[in-house]
């Protein structure tokens, strides 16, 4: 979570569409929360529908004329691949699309997720007792992912041939086996009981 951007009038301008939003699905936000992305591309706020259910707005901005691609489109492609995964993802509940002054705009309405994510950074701080269960349900749960079938690309093959020899010291497999997977996955994205968070970057990766 990153603090209100510097910029006071991308932070009215985000509030006020945000505020829209919230108008336009029906659902009322909830007052004394509210989380920034970096440099206040996003803003989630924790909401409830018409009938009083808990849920999420989030609000994801860009020029118009980069308002698509694998970020833009990671959570409704994760939805239509994936669904809820048997409860261990946020299912995406609703959408809505707007374009102002050449300034694209995205809501996106989800589950709410009330448990706390395993750490707050994604390196783990301390240890965690999580039960053999916990721990076959996500083997199971990334099996599930990986036998989704897209032509989103995580990872890309150039940067594969850079990194590995970079980092690992040996050259990038010739032949690489690609997979689906979260792309993402670290204990800041991942809760208890079994939620995977975060799913704008999901795709093929070695």
């Amino acid at each position: 979570m990153y603090s209100p951007p510097p910029d006071p009038d991308t932070e009215q301008r985000m509030r006020a569409h945000h505020a829209h939003t919230a108008e336009v699905l029906d659902v009322q936000v909830e007052p004394g929360a509210e989380f920034w992305g970096w440099s206040g591309r996003t803003l989630g706020a924790p909401v409830r529908t018409a009938a009083g259910a808990p849920a999420w707005l989030r609000l994801v901005s860009a020029p118009e004329d980069k308002a698509s691609g694998k970020l833009w489109d990671g959570a409704l492609d994760a939805q239509h691949a994936f669904g809820d995964l048997d409860g261990h993802r946020p299912a995406l509940l609703a959408v809505h699309d707007a374009v102002d002054d050449t300034t694209a705009y995205r809501a996106e309405l989800s589950a709410r997720v009330d448990q706390p994510v395993l750490s707050d950074d994604p390196i783990l701080q301390h240890d965690l007792q999580l039960p053999d269960s916990w721990w076959t349900g996500l083997a199971g749960t990334l099996e599930k992912v990986a036998a989704v079938s897209t032509d989103r690309v995580a990872v890309r093959q150039q940067y594969m041939d850079r990194a590995i020899p970079e980092f690992v010291g040996i050259p990038a497999p010739a032949a690489p086996s690609w997979t689906t997977a979260h792309s993402d996955l670290h204990w800041a994205n991942i809760a208890s009981p079994l939620l995977l968070l975060d799913w704008e970057g999901w795709g093929r990766v070695i």
